[in-house]
C-alpha cells in the first residue's frame, strides 16, 4: 500500500556505531505503545483507541490500530491549513488560520476549505500525499459543502487514521510539505492551541517546558454533541512534541466511543505523558501513576434521563 511505503520511507537509518549500554535493555517504543493499548481497556472501558508515534531523531515508529479510521473532528484542520498554504499567499490564509488554531473556529475552517477549492480539492491534496485512509466528506459551517470524491468509509463523517497523521506531521517537521516560511508559520499557529485542559489534553501532564513548545491540534465531539454517543464521544490529539535534548516526536492519539468522558480524557493525557517519559528517558516524571493504578477518575454516574455534562471547551 502507498501509505505503508510512505510510512516506511520516513524511517531515518543511523550509520553511527555506538557502545552498547550496560544494564537492562531499554523498553522499546513498540512495547510502550502496546502497553498503553492494554491500559486503555482498563482505564477507559469501551474506548476505541488508535495510537501512532514516530521518534523524529531516529525514525523509530510504533502504532496500534494505526490504519483504523476514526472520525477526525477538528484535528483534520491542520491538513486543510497546510493545503491552503501550499496554494494561496500567506496574507490570504493567515487571518483564517489564526482563528482555526486559536479557537478551532468552524466557520473560518470552512473558508480555509474554500481557499483550497472545496472538499474535493482537499481530498485530491490528501491523496497526493499518499494519505489513503483520510478524507473530508462534508463541512456545513457557514454553508453546506459536500465532497463527491470521498470514499465515505465512515458514512457522512470526516475521518483519518493515526498512521496518516503521524506521516503528515513528520514530513511537516522535516520541511518536506511546504516552503520554509509557510512551514514556520504553520508550526507557530499550532502553538496557539490550549496548552492543557480541554483542547490541550496532549500537554496537560507534560513538563512545563514541553507544554510551552507544544505544537498540536485537538479534536473533540463530546457526549451530547452529536446525537449518538455510541458513535462519537471523539477525543483526538495530534501534534509535535519537543524533548529536552532538542529532538522531537510526532504523535496521534485517537480515542472515541468511550462512555465516560473524564476517563477517556485522563487516558489521552496519561498516554501523552507516558510516551514523553519514555522518549525523554525521564523515569521520574509522574504521569498520573497513582490515579492510573486506582483505575482512573471515578466514573460519572447520571440519574436516568439526566443530560450529560457540558464537556465542550467553552
Amino acid at each position: 500500500m502507498r501509505t505503508g511505503l510512505l510510512w516506511a520511507g520516513l524511517l531515518a537509518m543511523s550509520g553511527c556505531a555506538t557502545k552498547p549500554e550496560v544494564g537492562a535493555p531499554r523498553e522499546s517504543l513498540k512495547a510502550v505503545v502496546e502497553s498503553l493499548a492494554g491500559e486503555a481497556t482498563r482505564l477507559s472501558p469501551g474506548t476505541d483507541l488508535s495510537l501512532a508515534v514516530m521518534d523524529l531523531r531516529t525514525g523509530e515508529t510504533a502504532s496500534v490500530s494505526g490504519l483504523e479510521p476514526h472520525i477526525s473532528a477538528s484535528s483534520a484542520k491542520v491538513f486543510w491549513v497546510a493545503a491552503a498554504l501550499g496554494q494561496r499567499d500567506m496574507a490570504t490564509a493567515a487571518p483564517l488560520a489564526e482563528q482555526v488554531f486559536r479557537t478551532s473556529d468552524n466557520e473560518a475552517s470552512g473558508e480555509v476549505i474554500d481557499l483550497v477549492g472545496g472538499p474535493d480539492a482537499i481530498n485530491v491534496y490528501l491523496r497526493g500525499l499518499g494519505l489513503e485512509h483520510t478524507a473530508l466528506t462534508k463541512w456545513n459551517y457557514g454553508r453546506e459543502r459536500w465532497a463527491t470524491n470521498s470514499p465515505r468509509v465512515m458514512g457522512r463523517d470526516n475521518y483519518f487514521c493515526a498512521n496518516d497523521m503521524v506521516s503528515f506531521l513528520a514530513r511537516l517537521d522535516r520541511r518536506q510539505l511546504l516552503e520554509p516560511e509557510p512551514t514556520a508559520r504553520l508550526l507557530k499557529w499550532m502553538e496557539l492551541t490550549p496548552r492543557e485542559g480541554c483542547g490541550g489534553w496532549l500537554g496537560t501532564r507534560l513538563p512545563v517546558s514541553a507544554r510551552a513548545s507544544l505544537q498540536h491540534k485537538g479534536g473533540w465531539l463530546p457526549p451530547g454533541c452529536c446525537g449518538d454517543d455510541a458513535r462519537y464521544n471523539v477525543l483526538n490529539e495530534v501534534g509535535l512534541v519537543t524533548l529536552p535534548d532538542g529532538g522531537r516526536y510526532a504523535v496521534a492519539i485517537l480515542a472515541s466511543r468511550g462512555p465516560d468522558w473524564p476517563k477517556q480524557a485522563f487516558f489521552v493525557e496519561r498516554a501523552s505523558c507516558v510516551l514523553y517519559r519514555h522518549l525523554a528517558k525521564d523515569a521520574a516524571l509522574d504521569c498520573g501513576d497513582a490515579l492510573a493504578e486506582a483505575g482512573g477518575p471515578a466514573p460519572v454516574v447520571l440519574e436516568p434521563g439526566a443530560p450529560a455534562p457540558n464537556y465542550d471547551c467553552e
